[in-house]
């Protein structure tokens, strides 16, 4: 099975982002919501944020992300800045029928891989407390708990759980010394 992730650019890329981060929302309100807001924070202004895709993911300081597997679209993800060195991660989905290809940890290199390119030095992100299988991908990945704060919007407490990466990088000195 090939799979390709790319930034989501042509209308076409645009449209089928869309369709992943509608299906996540579907998802999400099935599993993880149970009664609790019909639509949670983390998903305000979401038609709007749709119809103007890539929006703050866009370029220089956000990037969005599609994952095709064998052609056809089945994750993506997204950064924006949150000011000049700190960006979050948004958007991260995987349909379920994709599952167990490791399309989630290839999409979160790539970001990361992005987001070092743009010039980021601190990661952060809000996952639901019961997504047990994104919270130990995030942690394989550096990223540590931290507490929620004004820094998170729309963070729900006792239901979101905030992660923060800084990442280390070798200096000059050292990368000459290895």
């Amino acid at each position: 099975m090939a799979v390709d992730i790319a930034r989501a650019e042509t209308p076409e890329d645009l449209d089928a982002a869309r369709a992943l981060i509608s299906a996540f929302f579907a998802w999400a309100m099935e599993h993880l919501a149970k009664g609790e807001n019909p639509k949670p924070s983390v998903f305000a202004n979401l038609e709007t944020e749709l119809a103007g895709l890539p929006g703050r993911f866009g370029p220089p300081s956000g990037c969005l992300l599609l994952a095709r597997l064998d052609g056809a679209p089945v994750g993506c993800v997204a950064f924006y800045g949150q000011d000049a060195t700190t960006m979050e991660i948004k958007r991260m989905f995987v349909r379920p029928d994709a599952w167990g290809h490791g399309i989630g940890a290839q999409m979160l290199n790539v970001l990361l891989t992005e987001a070092e390119a743009a010039g980021y030095v601190r990661y952060r992100l809000s996952t639901h407390h019961a997504l047990h299988a994104a919270q130990s991908l995030y942690r394989r990945a550096g990223f540590r708990d931290v507490p929620g704060s004004t820094d998170f919007p729309g963070i729900v407490e006792g239901v979101d759980i905030c992660m923060e990466m800084i990442p280390v990088r070798e200096t000059k000195e050292e990368s000459r010394l290895a």
